[in-house]
């Protein structure tokens, strides 16, 4: 077991002799933290002591707290990381030195290819012949981003107004997947549909997961690059997360919709067994091999390469930040 999922009202997490104690009423779970490298709590009805707190740190188990839109509230994780003093100062001359622009133009390309890849995808496996034809509409958009000279104040709203055509593109294409009963008529983030929420959801997973990979590889998750800067909002893993979207939440909730499965909403909040469904899902979505330039890899490893990758071309130790684009 890598990743322990908690959920339910009343549940208590304790720990005797490195050996995790979940309770709730009657069902009793036990884990030992070696196997663990990560417990995540998505609902506020758990309870844990402090004895459990401090022996998931020295076992280095990564302890993430969600709230009910799957945002991550907090975390805490062992005071160790990678070459952050150097990074950081680095990653924030990238903002004036040209560095910035490049990983923002790098970061659309990927979150474009992905798109578009995910829609090939699905037409070969539903014989839509539609999918295709405007996956390689999205595709002529990474030709504009590619073009975009300037500095990266300059360029960061034509990337967005970019990424905005696309998304017109995309997000009917998706509801085109979607079982008509869902109502998705396009991406909200306030939406009421099931499939807006269960994005909303599973979007908050991610950050959370891009966040962990960012700060692991010494970076600075509140500085972004496409993102304006927001007081409190970590607009690099806003940011790193498009790259990633398509991959591991829009393809995985896409697969649980289509097997009709739909997630119970209570006054537009997703109830805690449609919220742990969504999480397992997802977070056995990171595990899912892929091919990246050849190579296998599970999607956490490509998350966590893309990430330091992305700290090595702001030091200057890589000429390149390749950033990630799944062989669809």
């Amino acid at each position: 077991m890598r990743t322990l999922i908690v959920s339910g009202y009343g549940v208590k997490i304790a720990v005797e002799k490195g050996v995790l104690k979940v309770v709730n009423g009657k069902e009793k779970l036990s884990v030992n933290l070696v196997d663990l490298e990560q417990i995540v709590i998505v609902t506020s009805g758990v309870s844990i002591t402090s004895k459990a707190v401090r022996s998931i740190i020295y076992h280095g188990v990564d302890l993430v707290f969600l709230n009910h839109r799957g945002e991550p509230i907090g975390r805490v994780y062992p005071p160790y990381i990678n070459r952050t003093v150097n990074t950081r100062r680095m990653q924030y001359l990238a903002y004036l030195n040209g560095k910035g622009a490049k990983i923002a133009k790098v970061t659309a390309e990927c979150k474009l290819r992905n798109q578009a890849g995910l829609l090939r995808r699905f037409s070969r496996n539903t014989g839509d012949r539609e999918l295709k034809v405007m996956a390689y509409e999205i595709l002529k958009y990474v030709d504009e981003v590619r073009n975009l000279n300037g500095s990266l104040e300059k360029i960061r709203g034509e990337i967005v107004s970019i990424e905005a055509k696309a998304a017109r593109i995309y997000w009917p294409m998706v509801a085109k997947l979607l079982p008509e009963n869902i109502g998705f008529q396009g991406r909200e983030q306030d939406g009421f549909d099931p499939f807006n929420i269960a994005l909303n959801y599973g979007y908050g997973i991610l950050y959370s997961e891009s966040w962990k990979a960012l700060v692991l590889a010494g970076l600075d998750p509140y500085a972004g690059f496409i993102h304006a800067d927001r007081s409190g909002k970590p607009t690099l893993s806003f940011d790193f997360v498009e790259m990633f979207r398509c991959s591991i939440v829009d393809f995985v909730l896409l697969k649980m919709f289509r097997k009709r499965w739909k997630p119970r909403v209570e006054n537009g909040i997703l109830d805690y067994k449609s919220r742990a469904e969504i999480a397992k899902n997802i977070i056995e979505g990171f595990e899912r091999k892929v091919r990246i330039q050849g190579e296998p890899l599970t999607l956490r490893q490509a998350m966590k390469r893309a990430a330091f990758n992305l700290a090595s071309f702001i030091r200057g130790d890589s000429s390149l930040f390749k950033g990630f684009v799944e062989d669809w």
